[in-house]
């Protein structure tokens, strides 16, 4: 197979090939993946436990309330890379093309700036839940693990949002994702 041969991304990524992010995008895409299963187990058990055996799951709603945070910002990094995130574009068709490549620029640089700030203050959220022994209601679970994972999972997307301002910066081709 040539270099220059279209690439297959419809499997997983193997090989020398890939590029040097892709086994974190890889891991994050399985770990979202398996934690919105998990959540739809546990909420079909739940539910048939309640209306069936009239006995819901205990701790099932903690349990939910746990992981949905979990699926959204392991999949927050992955949406950026994919451009798969919510825009708006109302004024697209009526701003010039180069007024639209400086508007994506500074959008990517809020963005990262905002992510970055969200994981400062989840960092710190953490921290003092690690203080002050915060736990979860039903099943006595630390939190501070959970904040933290999601700041670090806040400060990987801002560095994916810096490197694609810097791709947009230098002109350089869009970062990809091929783990699709």
């Amino acid at each position: 197979m040539s270099s220059d041969a279209p690439r297959n991304t419809s499997g997983p990524l193997t090989g020398p090939e890939d590029p040097p992010a892709a086994w974190p995008l890889k891991w994050l895409s399985v770990l979202s993946c398996v934690f919105l299963f998990a959540m739809m187990v546990v909420t079909f058990v739940d539910v048939v436990g309640r209306y069936v055996f009239l006995k819901p799951l205990p701790a099932g709603y903690e349990i939910v309330s746990l992981m949905m945070p979990a699926i959204i910002f392991l999949a927050l990094p992955l949406s950026v890379i994919r451009n798969s995130h919510v825009t708006v574009d109302l004024l697209d068709s009526f701003t010039p093309k180069r007024f639209a490549e400086y508007r994506a620029i500074v959008i990517s640089l809020i963005c990262s700036a905002t992510m970055a700030l969200l994981a400062w203050r989840l960092a710190i959220r953490s921290r003092d839940q690690h203080r002050y022994e915060e736990v979860s209601d039903e099943l006595i679970l630390e939190l501070w693990p959970f904040s933290a994972a999601m700041a670090a999972l806040c400060a990987m997307t801002a560095v994916v949002f810096l490197v694609k301002f810097a791709h947009q910066i230098h002109g350089l081709r869009p970062i990809q994702d091929n783990t699709k």
